[in-house]
């Protein structure tokens, strides 16, 4: 058994060890009113287009302990994914082995190390009602953009995030200061014009249209995907943070794909297989 300290020690070294780039922790304690507004206003402006799901768990979003009773704390990792690759037509993060795949694994060994010390654990990679990337934040992981993702100063917002729930209590990381400020550049760049100061639209967001949709899209919506495929990375390619992020460490968040100037069903299909991009083209 290790003291609170050094037990948080011991995951930050080896989750390091397991190819995370940053680990930080924070109360599982209930988001402000202030956050729980917005989202509802969110929700309630139908800004989360078809994906009806996440007004559903909007109360766990808002109440970690709802989804896991007995929550003390947040152990939350940060993955960068960000690699070279000409293949724009796919959103980078779906080009490699599919990210809930990859980290599960390592996150169900981190948890093991908090089992041993006498916790119970809920683990989510983007799998869950739980709110990954305010959860980051709290931890002091980075901060939320104006694309509405987690952006650190590292790698800006090439970051998968996978979150431990547990019943311990582990000393707490302070958030980082938004570096944003003035910059709107993901604003600017966004193809839709999607972000605002309400946040993401999803209804007119290009990722969400070419993933999330499974209706047909009007002639409007095909003009905004274009030549997509599956996922923007737009906002993320613009955020300045992000310019001369390092090559992911884990090898499955390495790999590129390239299709060819008009690809068939069929290689799409094969392309997909064994990343995210199989929840659409099986």
């Amino acid at each position: 058994m290790f003291p609170s300290e050094a037990l948080k020690v011991k995951l930050k070294d080896d989750a390091a060890k397991l190819g995370f780039d940053a680990l930080g922790v924070c109360g599982a304690h209930d988001f402000c009113e202030g956050d729980a507004a917005r989202l509802r206003a969110w929700l309630a402006d139908g800004m989360n287009d078809k994906m009806a799901y996440l007004a559903r768990a909007a109360d766990k979003k808002i109440s970690p302990s709802k989804f896991f009773a007995g929550a003390q704390s947040a152990v939350v990792v940060c993955a960068n994914f960000f690699r070279p690759s000409s293949e724009t037509r796919v959103a980078l993060y779906a080009q490699g082995g599919d990210y809930h795949e990859v980290l599960l694994p390592k996150l169900e060994k981190l948890a093991e190390i908090l089992k041993e010390n006498g916790g119970e654990q809920k683990i989510s990679v983007d799998s869950s009602p739980l709110w990954e990337k305010m959860l980051a934040a709290r931890a002091g992981l980075g901060w939320i953009g104006k694309n509405t993702l987690l952006i650190r100063r590292e790698n800006g917002a090439w970051n998968f995030i996978g979150v431990i729930l547990t019943t311990l209590f582990l000393p707490r990381d302070e958030p980082v200061e938004n570096l944003c400020k003035d910059c709107d550049a993901c604003v600017r760049a966004c193809p839709a014009s999607a972000l605002s100061a309400d946040g993401l639209d999803a209804r007119l967001c290009v990722s969400n249209l070419s993933i999330e949709r499974r209706d047909e899209l009007s002639e409007a919506e095909k003009k905004l995907v274009g030549a997509r495929i599956f996922g923007c990375d737009v906002c993320l390619r613009a955020c300045p943070f992000g310019f001369g992020a390092p090559t992911a460490k884990i090898k499955e968040f390495q790999k590129t794909l390239k299709l060819s100037e008009h690809p068939t069903a069929a290689e799409i299909s094969a392309a997909a297989e064994g990343t995210p991009m199989r929840r659409r083209f099986k």
